[in-house]
């Protein structure tokens, strides 16, 4: 027997009718009508199975693009409506009732007449549920719990919401994201309110999202709506059809970490990888050009409060005695030794790009916010993070020096001095020294806000300091660019990257004309190494990186070792489009448009396959023929080339950079 029925619906925007979507299976589907709105907004796709036998939805999945994606089934195990009581789920009678073709109703017997009744119905724009009692049930029930199992392995659905608990719990309203599938909104009508608490586990593969739902004593009455999120397009872009083909993916940068790798509940709601991995300190600058760029979500669910409780978390829980933060969630930072020599110790950290982005994540949060209430109670620590960097400048030159000396082969395994974490970088770092440029430009202003004159002119003249030491210091005449560091035996190692020049670029450390040059003479070397799979972006190095200049050492055209990370692409764009290599830069992004709107793997991404956590089988680096080479499978970094197609426009790129421009 059938055990199942189907709630197969597709629901259209605009001027479209008639749309419907078929469910596999043996089930009957049955569609509802389109319902014309007024604009040009996408279509919405729901493909829901309601068990025949138990209170719970056996498949479930959307597309909130109108693509045909909605038959990917989202879930790891059913969702179910649990009754508890005295701690274990009670096994109670249901009754199954389907009024219509797009109502399901589960009625829960308990004793004494009492019942729980589910009610889950699609209407023309949504999906919406209901949970009623006859009255008073908790002299039966301890509570109730709306559970929804994910499958994080088809892809790392996640909760976006703004607004978290000091235990680790979501308020409504809060995005579901299912990155390229779609975001549905989650909003509550009732009192009181829900919480909603998101678990998992990174080696058992699973990630669950649990609404509580309240009771009282005049019983159960919670209804939830889910709805699709559509961003519209930012003022100042004016391309729709390219906006329309990046829109979905922008969600893809938003992962909220669970706990599930370190932090419990503190680093719930915090910026990660994935769900699932690692909350980063070190690039919290790419949250920070998100939220300037997008901050409204939807209705309810803004970027700066995600911003906010992410640099908390880093300034409040990872910050060292000696005010150095930690790279990772699960991770320490090194004490300073009492002789003030450094030691490697396994099990700490020691990068020096976890300060300067956790400043320029405050100063970011700041700028979109207005909150100068925030920035009065936290400037002292700020100040605090900030001496740390300064007393890195160990020689006086106006640099920052890294612990680690960057000499060839020096290192022990996993002791990175920054978030380019494979390589055997050290001492003088142009990419570690860039990061602190943007963050004491940022800590200028902070104060300017504030009104503390003498702080704003300190922190400036330490920018303008480091910048008239950056060119002479890093500049290699034999190639024309950048090299990405200066080991403490003098030597300047250029691992043919473009990164090093690209972000000192784009933060107005080297001028437009001279940036062109360096520019032009990396593109004249990629292209005599035959790359043509810009779908992927471009190579993080042009030649095989040498082992003794990697820590963690990979063949060529692997990961770090020449790998396409994607996410290195951006800067490279950013980069071009302010010193007018447009065409150049047009040609990369309009092929990784193309493949991020139409699409690679089952799942529907073009540069995420799921969580996979397995080296040599993530999608979030690539081969230079298109073979996954990464190991997490969606790592939020990759879609920051999504921020570049807006950075193009003059009145955005000044929204978040131009506080460097005139430096």
């Amino acid at each position: 027997m059938n055990r199942t029925f189907v709630l197969g619906i597709t629901v259209c925007f605009g001027l479209v009718w008639g749309c419907a979507t078929t469910v596999p299976g043996e089930a009957k589907t049955v569609a509802a009508p389109a319902i014309p709105l007024v604009g040009s907004s996408p279509s919405l796709q729901l493909s829901l199975e309601a068990d025949r036998e138990a209170a719970r939805i056996t498949r479930l999945g959307w597309d909130t693009e109108g693509t045909n994606r909605a038959g990917t089934n989202l879930l790891k195990e059913p969702v179910e409506l649990r009754l508890i009581h005295g701690g274990s789920v009670l096994k109670v009678p249901v009754h199954i009732d389907s009024p219509n073709p797009e109502t399901v109703r589960y009625d829960c017997a308990l004793a004494g007449d009492k019942k729980v009744a589910w009610e889950i119905g699609v209407q023309s724009d949504r999906l919406r549920m209901q949970v009623t009692s006859n009255g008073d049930i908790s002299r039966k029930v301890d509570r109730l719990e709306l559970v929804f199992p994910f499958e994080p392995a088809t892809t790392v659905t996640c909760v976006i919401a703004d607004n978290w608990t000091a235990d680790g719990k979501f308020a409504l309203p809060a995005i579901l994201n299912a990155p390229d599938l779609g975001q549905m909104l989650l909003t509550q009508t009732g009192q009181p309110a829900l919480t909603g608490r998101i678990e998992g586990s990174r080696s058992k593969r699973w990630v669950t999202v649990t609404l509580e739902l309240p009771m009282s004593a005049q019983g159960v009455s919670t209804s939830l709506e889910f709805t699709p999120v559509v961003l519209p397009k930012p003022a100042g872009f004016a391309d729709e059809q390219q906006w329309k083909a990046a829109r979905r993916g922008w969600f893809n940068l938003i992962e909220l970490s669970c706990g599930a790798s370190g932090g419990n509940k503190d680093v719930m709601g915090t910026w990660a990888n994935n769900v699932l991995s690692d909350p980063v300190s070190s690039v919290l600058y790419m949250l920070v050009d998100a939220t300037l760029l997008v901050p409204e979500l939807a209705p309810g669910v803004s970027m700066p409060p995600i911003l906010r409780r992410t640099v908390e978390y880093w300034m409040d829980h990872k910050a060292n005695g000696d005010g150095l933060i930690a790279y990772t969630a699960q991770g320490t930072a090194r004490k300073e030794a009492a002789d003030g020599k450094d030691t490697f110790d396994a099990g700490t950290q020691s990068v020096m790009d976890a300060n300067p982005s956790v400043l320029i994540g405050a100063w970011g949060y700041v700028k979109a916010s207005g909150d100068l209430d925030w920035l009065k109670a936290r400037i002292k620590d700020l100040e605090f993070i900030s001496a740390y960097l300064e007393r890195r400048d160990t020689d006086g030159d106006g640099l920052i020096e890294s612990k680690q000396s960057g000499n060839s082969g020096s290192r022990p395994p996993r002791d990175p001095d920054c978030a380019w974490d494979c390589y055997n970088s050290g001492h003088k770092n142009a990419y570690v020294n860039t990061m602190t440029y943007r963050a004491w430009r940022g800590l200028a202003e902070l104060e300017d806000r504030l009104g503390r004159t003498e702080q704003e002119q300190r922190y400036g003249q330490k920018a303008d300091k480091l910048k008239a030491a950056f060119l002479p210091a890093f500049y290699n005449a034999d190639t024309g660019w950048l090299g990405f560091w200066r080991s403490r035996d003098g030597v300047l190692h250029d691992i043919w990257s473009d990164a090093p020049t690209s972000y000192a670029i784009n933060y107005g450390l080297i001028d437009k004309a001279k940036g062109r040059e360096m520019l032009e003479r990396y593109w004249s070397a990629l292209k005599e190494t035959g790359f043509t799979r810009f779908d992927l972006g471009t190579p993080i190095s042009l030649r095989p990186i040498p082992r003794e200049e990697m820590e963690a050492y990979f063949d060529f055209k692997q990961f770090l070792n020449g790998g396409c990370c994607v996410s290195n692409t951006s800067y490279l764009l950013n980069a071009m489009y302010a010193v007018g290599m447009t065409s150049e830069a047009d040609l990369i992004l309009h092929a990784m448009l193309k493949r991020q709107q139409e699409g690679v793997f089952p799942n529907g991404g073009g540069f995420q396959n799921g969580f996979v956590d397995r080296m040599g089988k993530g999608a979030e680096v690539f081969d230079w023929e298109g073979n996954p080479a990464g190991y997490e499978g969606h790592l939020v970094y990759c879609w920051a080339f999504l921020h570049s197609m807006l950075l193009r426009e003059p009145a955005l790129r000044e929204r978040v950079y131009g506080n460097l421009l005139g430096g």
